[in-house]
């Protein structure tokens, strides 16, 4: 599996967040596999990133975790709106494009590529990255870690039904 350097993925992502919310900001990998519990406020979208060098019925997933605020933030940010004019959809567009923003960044040469990003339940959402054989958790460097994660996990595409399809 050709990857990039996790302290090179850590840099990246963090250039990306900064990007998209306008804010400073920097993850840091966590050695622990998520204990994020499911909850109305918390949001999960998935993005597949087939990977040339790996078996077709294989690929990685980029998943982003965001509580209700920080996406009100980072739509607020990305559209120009005040979180007052943000619609429902506004905000479920912007939970994607920051996913997308941030898997782009680890593209790793031009035969990798990324799929759509998805919006699913956090409960399903966690199931796959429990069943992963590999896993990356990249948590924010502040203080409540459940802000925004960032994992990046393999997934058999036979078992993950619709989402990677």
């Amino acid at each position: 599996m050709q990857l990039l350097p996790t302290t090179d993925m850590m840099k990246k992502i963090s250039e990306s967040w900064s990007f998209v919310s306008g804010t400073a900001f920097q993850f840091k990998e966590s050695t622990h596999r998520s204990t994020v519990d499911d909850h109305e406020n918390l949001m999960a979208v998935i993005l597949p990133m087939y990977i040339d060098s790996l078996p077709q019925a294989e690929s990685i997933a980029i998943g982003l975790i965001l509580d209700n605020d920080e996406a009100i933030k980072v739509a607020s940010h990305m559209f120009g709106l005040t979180p007052e004019t943000l619609s429902a959809a506004d905000i479920q567009d912007a939970k994607k494009e920051t996913c997308n923003i941030l898997g782009g960044s680890l593209i790793v040469d031009q035969n990798s590529k990324l799929g759509l990003p998805q919006e699913i339940p956090l409960h399903e959402f966690l199931d796959l990255q429990k069943n992963a054989t590999f896993s990356l958790l990249f948590v924010s460097d502040k203080p409540n870690e459940d802000l925004v994660n960032l994992m990046i996990f393999d997934v058999d595409n036979k078992s993950s039904g619709e989402f990677l399809s």
